[in-house]
Parts: C-alpha cells; structure tokens; sequence
C-alpha cells in the first residue's frame, strides 16, 4: 500500500463517483479503477459498494475513510512542517540575553521585528549572564547570545561565529541630582573623589580589567566603593545616591527617571556588542535570526 493509494481511495470516496474523482487526480479512469482494486485485495474488504450509476461507501469503506482522512493530513502537516524548517519559517531559537539589552533599543526592535517577520519560529529568550552564554553556546544548549567583545576569549573563535551588530561607550550613570547631571561631559580627574560605582570582576573579568586599564592609562584610578553583580544593583545604587557608576551604552539616554548618563571625555573606552552563534549550526531560522538582527544593528542605522 503507497499513499497515492490512500489519495485515490479519499478522492473516490468523496466524490462516490470514479469519473469525477479520476478527473480531480488527472489520470485515467481504468488506471484509477485498477488502483483501488488492487487496494480492496489487499486489504480483503470491499470499500465500495457498485451502483448503476456511481458507487457508495461500504461500512468498511466509511470507517476507512475516516482513518485515511487522518492519515492524509498527518502527512500534509508533516510535509508543510519539513518545509517550514528547511526555509527557516519554522523551528525554535534559543537566544541568551542578560542586561545589556536594556542599554541598547536596536536589539529590543531586532527581536520584535523578527517575530512579525518569522511568527511560526519560537524565540525562546533566556536571562543569562555573558559569561554563561558563551558556555552555553559552545555546549550547544543556546543558538545566540548577544555580548560585548571583551567577553570572549581568543580560543571562542575557532568554535563561535559573531557578528557586530553595534558600539556601546563607556558613561558615567549618575543621579538626576547630582552636580555632573546637568553636564555633556566629565573628565576621570573629576571622578578623584567620588565613590564609584562598578562592575564585579568575578561576573565579567575581561570587561572589568578593560575598563580598569583604561581609567589608569587616563591618569586617574577610580574610588571603587562598591562591586555590582548586574547594572539593575548599580542603577538601584545609583538612584538613592549611594555613588555614580560606569555603564556602558549607545548614547547619553535617560535609563530610568532619575538616571542621568554623562560621558567620559577622556576615558574613551568602547566595546562592540557582538551577535554570537556556533559556526556548526547550519539552522536557516538561526540564519535569517542573523540577518534580521544585523539589519537592525545600530551600525545600520547610523550609516
């Protein structure tokens, strides 16, 4: 038994006419009359019973009918299925996201517009740290991360693809009512004496001794009170005054209401937010994730 025999056999069925069914399968009524008797013997039952003008379900062929109906849009689902994953219209992303989304909003419009251009795939978008996320993309438990370049190290390269999708610059975030809040600019020797806000080491060593390097090759160490694990302790810290922190982001936006970002003038310290992904993954969904990300990188947009 093939399935076109199942397709002859639901078409009659309809129909409960072998012309009129031969007709919507374009092929011979003999060749069509000589299928469905082939499948009557094999399965040993009459399916239909013969009029003089037409034939009629038997009781066997009605309930048979009812199974290959089903049958039939298991394959068609199965088929569309298959075809959807091989064209990147179907199928599920993984993507590792921790707090850098929220000082960037290209890669918030990103996500959206790949779901409006994708609906049938799955983003299944998981809050974890940069650190954990190239572990994860070399376990193979995430398709995507989104990082900073100070991440990754020199052997993530031989097993990670990346893409740079965007430039964010050291800041300092200070409280709306603090005297740099009204300012464009600062300078390190102006931080001297004020109690720092940073980021912990341990979270992300490359990214902290980056940054530590640059504020001594500026001349001016900081006065580091306070180690955050993520930027929302930092901001929380921030926002009741308890110091100023360093950030880094696209440009000088409010992050929160009494949150204010003023730049370094001569710390000068930029990383590039990364797009990272296993370069085994030959997955089409993950490619058009890729290019649809990349379309809405903010180095687009300031092209």
């Amino acid at each position: 038994m093939e399935l076109r025999h199942l397709r002859y056999f639901r078409a009659i069925g309809r129909e409960e006419h072998f012309g009129r069914a031969a007709i919507s399968l374009r092929i011979a009524q003999p060749a069509l009359t000589r299928q469905i008797r082939d499948l009557e013997q094999e399965l040993g039952v009459e399916l239909f019973e013969r009029l003089p003008r037409g034939v009629r379900l038997s009781n066997a062929g009605r309930v048979f009918l009812e199974e290959v109906e089903e049958i039939l849009s298991q394959v068609d689902r199965a088929v569309d299925r298959a075809k959807g994953l091989a064209s990147g219209h179907l199928g599920t992303i993984r993507v590792g996201l921790s707090e850098i989304i929220a000082a960037f909003d290209f890669i918030s419009y990103g996500l959206l517009n790949f779901r409006a251009c994708a609906p049938d795939v799955t983003l299944d978008l998981r809050s974890i740290g940069p650190i954990q996320q190239v572990l994860a993309l070399n376990e193979g438990t995430l398709d995507a991360g989104i990082i900073y370049d100070a991440h990754l190290e020199s052997g993530d390269g031989n097993l990670l693809q990346t893409a740079q999708i965007g430039v964010g610059e050291t800041m300092l975030a200070v409280h709306e009512g603090h005297p740099f809040a009204s300012r464009d600019a600062v300078s390190m020797a102006e931080l001297a004496d004020e109690p720092m806000l940073g980021p912990a080491r341990k979270t992300a060593p490359t990214y902290y001794d980056r940054l530590m390097s640059a504020c001594v090759e500026s001349g001016s160490a900081p006065n580091i009170v306070q180690e955050c694990t993520t930027n929302s302790v930092m901001f929380s810290l921030v926002a009741v005054g308890m110091g100023i922190g360093f950030v880094t982001a696209a440009e000088p936006a409010p992050l929160a209401q009494n949150i204010r970002l003023v730049r370094i003038s001569d710390l000068g310290l930029k990383f590039n937010v990364l797009l990272a992904w296993r370069r085994r993954d030959q997955s089409v969904a993950l490619k058009r994730f890729v290019d649809v990300m990349a379309q809405h990188s903010a180095l687009e947009v300031s092209e």
